[in-house]
């Protein structure tokens, strides 16, 4: 894989801290979320314009990409409603196993080619995010977190965001190259927001009771960045397998690491020095791998 490519993901990971930590910052607020995707979505339609160039969109592929902004959105949906009925230390290995479940769907829909290298790669990194949100390695069993004796509050819920993640990955991988990059966001982004907006009018409407408790500044950072994010991420995407992709970005963990001791003073533990030291020897093997 080229260097820039890992630079564009790993761009990304960054951009995706820094916009969730925004989201953090804020609370947690959902009515923060939808108006995010609000501006990011405003953000991909000013880029659009300023580079207008007519593309021709059919059904088959419109219906793939709103499937994929769908699946997004419902990943956002669930893994908020699992750290709302758990811990999040116990319940975060289970909503970032998206980038195990990925390059299953890619071998089988994109007849992707996973070599044992990236296999290997794929699990440390996503090991090494696993690690990160634990209090110690002697509570992290891995094989425990799938017994019926381990069942707790939001484990379907984190189980169900991770494969909510990886289908609309591959389906984001299927339609993400077939017309200029540009125009695609402007139409991911637009009908995530639009399917974000519908669920929050449809069951968590007295959401928009928080509106004069905005903070616009933040707010018009955070939908800036994520435009970014994305941005970012599909560039590679374009041109990287999806089930390389996925891992790589895993990433974005450490870069929330370093944000919250540089700005919110948290204390980086041995067992987090663990999970960093993990991800990255699974991206280095990932990258000499591919």
């Amino acid at each position: 894989m080229e260097l820039t490519y890992l630079g564009f993901i790993l761009l990304s990971a960054m951009a995706h801290s820094f916009y969730n930590f925004l989201v953090h910052k804020s609370g947690g607020n959902r009515l923060f979320l939808l108006l995010m995707f609000v501006v990011a979505a405003i953000a991909a339609t000013i880029v659009y314009i300023s580079n207008y160039e007519p593309f021709v969109l059919n059904f088959k592929i419109a219906a793939i990409i709103y499937a994929a902004s769908l699946f997004y959105i419902l990943y956002q949906v669930f893994v908020s409603k699992s750290y709302e009925l758990g811990e999040i230390s116990r319940l975060y290995p289970l909503s970032v196993l998206s980038p195990v479940l990925v390059p299953v769907w890619a071998v089988l829909f994109l007849h992707e080619r996973i070599s044992m290298g990236l296999i290997i790669g794929i699990i440390l990194s996503t090991a090494g995010a696993m690690i990160m949100k634990q209090k110690s390695l002697r509570n992290m069993v891995f094989s425990d977190l799938f017994t019926k004796r381990n069942l707790y509050a939001g484990a379907g819920y984190a189980l169900t965001a991770s494969l909510m993640y990886s289908f609309g990955s591959v389906l984001d991988k299927s339609s993400v190259g077939l017309f200029n990059l540009i125009p695609y966001l402007w139409i991911l982004l637009s009908s995530m927001t639009l399917n974000l907006l519908i669920y929050t009018i449809l069951f968590e409407r007295k959401v928009f009771a928080d509106i004069t408790h905005i903070n616009y500044t933040r707010l018009t950072l955070a939908g800036i960045t994520a435009y970014i994010s994305f941005f970012t991420f599909r560039a590679a995407l374009q041109h990287v397998p999806v089930s390389v992709a996925v891992p790589i970005r895993t990433s974005s963990i450490i870069f929330a690491l370093l944000l919250g001791s540089i700005l919110l003073h948290e204390k980086i533990t041995a067992i987090k020095l663990i999970g960093i030291s993990t991800i990255i020897i699974g991206i280095v093997i990932i990258q000499i791998s591919t």
